[in-house]
């Protein structure tokens, strides 16, 4: 009796064994798939911590599986990096002739045409400004998702910064009959930013107003003392009854224009220039929207 006592109680510390042995190696394959999933692009499998038929047969099938995703995703990174490239090379090839035409077409004496060739003149310049725009988005874009974008790094008056800008498109603005608020806060607020990618900003988000905000646009600037730590809020805000609450995680996406408002002609382009210009100054932008008023934050570090 009792040697048969010793033989089930080998046997069961046996299978006690086993099961910690395969419990392991299904947590330590766990924590490497999580490990794998947060850097796919580091060349990593599943490794055996104890060996075991069953699990390494799973195990071999999911680095089968995980190879398989890796291959999938270079070429994918491949294929991206050269529609980039094309974009970019295209964009360039059509700027030239693009210039020569908004440059002959300045040199058109218009006093000498008629009401209604002037007319027609102007659409023709203006599609073809509107057209300058778009392959200048097209290049700007590829080149910042290539890395290929070169900013400067000084230290900017974001407070002046932001009065100044708003003072040059103020016209337009009114022009749209929109109720025009800035609050800029009391003290100067100095981020370290490129001056350039700040104005195509700027531009990026009147443009935004002027095709989509309803009767304001809001352009506020939180200190330091009114935000956690050192970041600065640059807040752009209107009214627009476009946009829908599933829109909002997709403005960042390049191409994405909610159905609503395909008819304003936008590419979805500015907002995507715009994320990208923020993040490689070492800021970063989001969206919200709460009863049809749409808030565009950027942050920045203050110096």
């Amino acid at each position: 009796m009792v040697w048969l006592l010793a033989v089930f109680g080998l046997v069961g510390l046996v299978y006690m064994i086993r099961y910690h042995q395969l419990a392991a190696n299904l947590k330590r394959a766990g924590e490497e798939m999580c490990s794998i999933k947060q850097n796919p692009e580091e060349n990593r499998i599943l490794l055996y911590t104890y060996p075991n038929r069953h699990s390494e047969e799973l195990l071999t099938i999911m680095n089968e599986y995980i190879l398989v995703c890796r291959k999938q995703m270079i070429e994918q990174q491949k294929i991206e990096q050269r529609l980039r490239t094309q974009i970019e090379n295209i964009s360039h090839d059509l700027r030239t002739p693009l210039t020569a035409i908004l440059g002959y077409l300045e040199l058109i004496n218009t006093t000498r045409l008629s009401q209604e060739d002037r007319e027609s003149f102007q659409v023709i310049e203006r599609k073809a400004k509107a057209l300058r725009d778009l392959i200048a988005n097209f290049y700007d874009l590829s080149r910042l998702e290539l890395k290929d974008y070169q900013l400067g790094r000084e230290q900017v008056d974001l407070t002046y910064f932001t009065g100044e800008s708003m003072l040059r498109y103020y016209k337009e603005l009114e022009d749209r009959n929109l109720d025009v608020q800035i609050s800029l806060g009391e003290h100067p607020v100095t981020v370290t930013a490129d001056t350039q990618a700040l104005e195509r900003i700027f531009s990026n988000m009147i443009q935004n107003a002027l095709r989509y905000a309803e009767s304001f646009f809001r352009v506020s600037l939180l200190e330091a003392s009114a935000v956690t730590g050192r970041e600065v809020r640059l807040v752009f805000e209107n009214d627009t009854h476009f946009l829908k609450q599933e829109d909002v995680e997709h403005l960042f996406e390049r191409f994405y224009v909610a159905d609503s408002s395909r008819t304003r002609q936008s590419t979805g382009l500015g907002l995507t220039i715009s994320r990208l210009l923020a993040e490689a100054m070492g800021g970063s932008v989001s969206a919200e929207l709460n009863e049809e008023r749409l808030r565009i934050i950027f942050c920045f570090e203050k110096v």
